[in-house]
């Protein structure tokens, strides 16, 4: 299938083929286009299945294009990116039938699965030809699901086995993690290294029909013989070695089950034992070793010793803590990831709720991120554990060479901080915030800072405008309006005059200092 993306903004366009596996997405011509204008013209010329087009753009919108295109390609799916919320453009997404409408910044999940639904009505419409090996594949994918699921006798009957499986072989599930990278393409995967899994596998007379999960895992069941432990663990060490450049970080070996029938239980197996890739290096592989299963070990969360740590600035109990915590965590522990990380998740708030107390800004421990997505991202204990040692180092850090300043002036950078993106943000609510006089909180905030308290709000907006110009989805648009700034124009003007460069041309230069980087 084709597929035409009109946006005025080249970064978002490249943003968009670049962070979407378009082959999965049954995907291969890729066309671009600037403007309404040129997309029309493009769009006569290859007529695109499907059209990704951003409603506001100059020449032509993509409101009028799309209107031209329902006569002249009457069979194309259309999909609306906008980042206004605008009614009439709501409506006429609406009037015009379009399959969906993504809102912008742009979440590549989300346009992703857009394209998906669009892909498929076109498919059901019998608009797009199905080729026997797509055909093929999409049954194979059922019956890699059904094996999933504990699925009646009759399930596999009626289902059409695949040459040379047979009902009666025996089923190895592999589930195969990978690390998380939006550029990560299975399709990539069995295109450059299909033949020579092929050939590993069949070293051992076996054989495999996979499916892609979520969370970059790909379920791989093994058919054939019984495979003996051994056999199985040499087969891990030789996949590490094929996949490990595509990502491969861990390999959770199922039972083998005796009959396609009882594949779910091989699989079920190994996605019980995935839950101790968070207690594991990258590089493992995760197997039952045939020892009787211990019972959970009373595991003490240390939150009150810690507290007290932190409260009593006590930085060698609290590192003494730390060490006597992580030493509970290990694979034998049988703990689930998200009872650790509940632990984990309140030592983090307890850190946070001292560090306020002590008048250290959250940006010093936590670089401004929200606590929970620190925990939540934090892929195995060790990455969890060290960024608490590295949070709690800064705040025993703060402690010792925090601003010994009024807290009124923590009160008002804190409130700023949280209020940045709202125009109506002023030294009038700001000062209703602290309950002062307006005039007594300037001269009080110059005579502590050094800085205006304009100076201050206008010099932390434009870090945050230099944070988001950093990320291809957001349009300047979006930015100034996130920033606080109504007028686009006008963010320009002060973002020069405090950066030297207009925001376009800061996004260009840090477009380019990546391109150096890569060469």
């Amino acid at each position: 299938m084709k597929i035409l993306i009109t946006d005025d903004e080249k970064l978002t366009r490249s943003g968009l083929i670049s962070s979407i596996s378009w082959e999965e997405l049954g995907i291969d011509v890729i066309l671009e286009a600037s403007n309404g204008s040129e997309g029309l013209l493009i769009a006569q010329r290859e007529k695109p299945d499907i059209i990704l087009t951003d409603m506001r753009m100059p020449h032509m919108d993509g409101v009028a294009m799309a209107r031209r295109l329902t006569t002249m390609l009457p069979d194309s799916a259309i999909i609306f990116m906008s980042g206004y919320s605008d009614k009439e453009y709501l409506k006429a997404a609406i009037t015009l039938k379009a399959v969906s409408y993504v809102e912008k910044p742009l979440d590549p999940a989300e346009v992703a699965e857009a394209v998906k639904q669009a892909a498929r009505q076109l498919t059901e419409k019998g608009l797009v030809k199905r080729g026997r090996s797509q055909e093929l594949k999409e049954h194979e994918d059922h019956l890699a699901e059904l094996m999933t699921k504990a699925c009646p006798q009759d399930s596999f009957a009626l289902a059409d086995l695949p040459a040379p499986m047979r009902s009666d072989d025996h089923f190895t599930c592999l589930i195969l993690c990978f690390s998380a990278d939006e550029t990560l393409s299975f399709n990539t995967i069995f295109r450059e290294a299909g033949a020579s899994l092929t050939e590993i596998l069949a070293k051992r007379k076996l054989r495999e029909l996979h499916l892609v999960k979520e969370n970059n895992c790909l379920c791989l069941f093994l058919y054939g013989d019984k495979p003996q432990r051994d056999t199985l663990m040499k087969l891990c060490d030789e996949l590490f070695e094929l996949l490990s450049s595509y990502g491969l970080d861990y390999i959770s070996v199922g039972t083998t089950s005796h009959g396609i029938i009882n594949a779910y239980n091989s699989y079920t197996s190994a996605v019980v034992l995935l839950q101790e890739a968070f207690f594991n290096p990258p590089g493992s592989v995760l197997a039952e070793t045939g020892d009787t299963v211990p019972s959970p070990p009373i595991i003490n969360d240390f939150s009150t010793e810690y507290a007290d740590a932190l409260s009593s600035g006590k930085k060698e109990d609290a590192d003494k803590i730390l060490r006597c915590l992580r030493d509970q965590f290990d694979p034998s522990c049988r703990l689930l990831e998200s009872q650790v990380k509940d632990i984990y998740y309140r030592l983090f708030l307890s850190l946070q709720k001292y560090a306020r107390q002590a008048q250290i800004p959250d940006k010093v421990f936590n670089g401004g991120r929200a606590i929970w997505d620190m925990v939540e991202l934090s892929g195995t204990i060790d990455i969890l554990h060290e960024e608490l040692e590295r949070c709690t180092a800064a705040f025993f850090d703060g402690l010792s060479d925090r601003d010994t300043g009024s807290s009124m002036v923590f009160a008002i950078k804190e409130f700023i901080m949280q209020n940045y993106q709202n125009e109506a943000l002023s030294i009038k609510s700001i000062s209703d915030h602290v309950n002062r006089s307006a005039p007594y909180v300037c001269t009080f905030f110059k005579a502590e800072t050094g800085q205006t308290l304009n100076q201050y709000i206008t010099g932390y907006r434009m870090e945050r405008a230099q944070e988001m110009l950093a990320d291809p989805r957001y349009k300047i648009t979006d930015v100034a309006s996130r920033t606080g700034y109504a007028d686009v124009n006008y963010f320009g003007k002060i973002f020069k005059k405090v950066s030297g460069v207009s925001p376009s041309e800061y996004r260009q230069n840090l477009t380019a200092g990546k391109r150096d980087d890569l060469r």
